[in-house]
């Protein structure tokens, strides 16, 4: 007798049998009990996961001869034909192979005619969405109204490739990816059967390499008995399957959080002289940080490990090295070098390139210690010493702060929100005002006081000005001198009394005072007065150009700015020019 498989040798020949789909198996035992069986079957799921078996274990129960009945026999002649594949009543329909219009067409004649031996004819199309679109035609009325005898299970990978109107003449039941323990057990059962000494983990790694696939699982297994010739352990399985084994993903996470990039690239050198898959590499890595990042969370889902209680324990004496933001960091950037990998020729350079990388950055901070780190810069209290969460490794952050601390003799810095135009010059200082001996400067009732007002004058002239030039040329020339009951007393020389007079009108006022509101915040009327230059205090404003017209006459020759717009004004309305008698006593011009 010729060798079977296991996944032919043990499959399951009853509901009880099927594993993993216990939703599928209760649902259809009920139906056939009850006597509420469909005429159309739609089997949806991944690879592996018992569709067609269901399906014959369906036609089975519905033709054995004890039947119908949810727990076929398995022992009169209907139910042993159908699991050798030889009745007659049960044909099974490879989709992608008979998929034109004219195959259909003779499934449907077909169809009419009475079942030979059982109760029904069942019609298995497996892969049924790679019918055409005119074999889906032809076999919509048959599905409307089928004869008596006839049922239709289709099965299929990809559901979502049916047409609507098939879907809506069938019911649908999806298939789910099989769990790791339920596919372990299942394969110790055989490896008990067959007489094979393989160790549980070896089971365990086969079960999550198949990705949730008993069929797969079968064949595997089925390989490495004959390769290991009965007696089977893990480094077998990872040999054959191209695995990477344990020590070299936890070497490789040790080289990441020790910053150790020489230890990592010997370790992808070592991978690439074994001939291991780069991508299959880069995904057991990250599915190893995922084990990784389980057990920073929480031991109560330790349950969400593939893995026997001394491995969790490696996990997690690892993961004390990390904080939760570096694995996400981790898995992120190995996620993105898979698209750099299947992009490039060279599959090995992306992947040295992110394992340096990660092994040269420094931590990663979390968000809240980030937004902490900020407001404290912007209060002036940088900790240079950033703190950590508690179990991290103790390598080097990201990035170290640097930024300077208010100490006591020197405040921090204010923020400065008003308007400041290009050279504006700041006014004098209290220090190099003159009259020292005069009485303190009233204060007005919103706590203002003129000095206050003089040292932030230029705001209001450079506010101005981006309001009215002249407007600010002429009021340089004056200055505050007295400030009582929310009213500025602002004095001009006698000698500019044609600017206190252009200033001195509503609309003007009015822009002085709002110049002194949107640049110092202060409500307050103003008053232009005109006095004998004593009695000013000293404390003439400064002009545009760096000095008022009274300095200007007190230096020794020296030249008045051509570029200050009276003056400049002046030269053009009399087409004159400045001159300067060097001879004179006190620069007279």
């Amino acid at each position: 007798m010729s060798y079977i498989v296991f996944a032919r040798k043990y499959r399951p020949q009853t509901f009880d049998d099927v594993v993993g789909q216990p939703h599928i198996t209760t649902t259809l035992k009920n139906a056939i009990a009850q006597s509420r069986v469909a005429h159309a079957y739609l089997f949806a799921g991944p690879r592996g996961v018992g569709k067609t078996t269901t399906a014959r274990v369906l036609a089975k129960a519905l033709n054995c001869e004890k039947g119908p009945t949810p727990t076929p026999c398995n022992t009169c002649a209907s139910c042993k034909e159908i699991t050798q594949g030889s009745s007659l009543d049960i044909l099974e329909i490879d989709g992608a192979s008979n998929r034109g219009i004219e195959e259909i067409r003779s499934l449907r004649e077909n169809a009419q005619f009475s079942p030979s031996k059982g109760r029904f004819k069942v019609y298995i199309i497996d892969e049924v969405h790679m019918l055409s679109g005119d074999a889906f035609n032809a076999l919509l009325k048959t599905l409307e109204e089928p004869p008596p005898h006839l049922k239709f299970i289709f099965a299929t990978t990809h559901p979502h490739k049916v047409p609507a109107t098939i879907l809506s003449r069938c019911q649908r039941f999806d298939f789910r990816r099989i769990a790791t323990k339920d596919i372990a057990d299942n394969l110790k059962a055989i490896a008990n059967d067959e007489k094979l000494n393989i160790k549980d983990e070896a089971l365990g790694l086969i079960a999550r390499y198949s990705d949730g696939s008993l069929r797969d699982a079968q064949v595997i297994l089925d390989q490495i008995a004959s390769f290991t010739q009965g007696k089977v352990d893990s480094g077998d399985v990872a040999k054959i399957l191209g695995i990477v084994d344990d020590e070299i993903l936890f070497g490789l996470s040790a080289a990441i959080s020790g910053r150790d990039p020489v230890r990592a690239l010997t370790i992808i050198d070592r991978l690439m002289n074994d001939g291991k898959d780069v991508v299959q590499v880069i995904l057991e890595l990250i599915e190893h940080f995922r084990d990784i990042s389980i057990t920073k969370i929480s031991a109560e889902l330790d349950a969400l490990i593939d893995a026997g209680p001394d491995k969790i324990k490696r996990y997690a004496a690892q993961g004390a090295h990390f904080t939760i933001e570096e694995i996400l960091y981790i898995i992120y950037t190995l996620s993105n070098t898979i698209d750099f990998v299947r992009k490039s020729s060279l599959a090995r350079i992306p992947f040295e390139a992110a394992l340096v990388k990660l092994t040269r950055c420094g931590g990663i901070l979390p968000v809240a210690e980030i937004m902490k780190r900020l407001e404290a810069l912007e209060s002036g209290t940088v900790d240079n010493k950033p703190s950590r969460p508690s179990g991290t490794a103790s390598h080097q952050p990201l990035a170290t702060s640097h930024e300077p601390r208010a100490t006591s003799d020197q405040p921090p810095l204010s923020a400065d929100l008003s308007f400041e135009a290009p050279g504006a010059k700041a006014e004098a200082t209290s220090d190099e005002r003159l009259a020292t001996d005069d009485p303190p400067p009233p204060v007005s009732e919103n706590g203002s006081n003129l000095d206050e007002i003089l040292s932030s004058w230029t705001k209001v002239v450079n506010y101005i000005r981006g309001r009215k030039i002249s407007v600010a040329s002429y009021l340089g020339e004056g200055s505050p001198v007295s400030l009582e009951a929310g009213t500025l007393t602002i004095s001009f020389p006698k000698e500019h009394q044609f600017h206190k007079e252009v200033l001195d009108t509503l609309d003007n006022r009015r822009l002085i005072e709002e110049g002194i509101n949107k640049a110092l915040g202060l409500e307050m009327r103003v008053i232009l007065t005109l006095v004998e230059p004593a009695r000013m205090n000293g404390r003439m404003p400064q002009a545009s150009g760096g000095g008022t017209a009274g300095d200007l006459a007190a230096e020794g020759g020296a030249k008045p700015d051509e570029s200050d717009p009276i003056v400049k004004a002046a030269l053009e309305m009399f087409g004159g020019k400045i001159a300067v008698d060097k001879n004179a006593k006190g620069g007279k011009r």
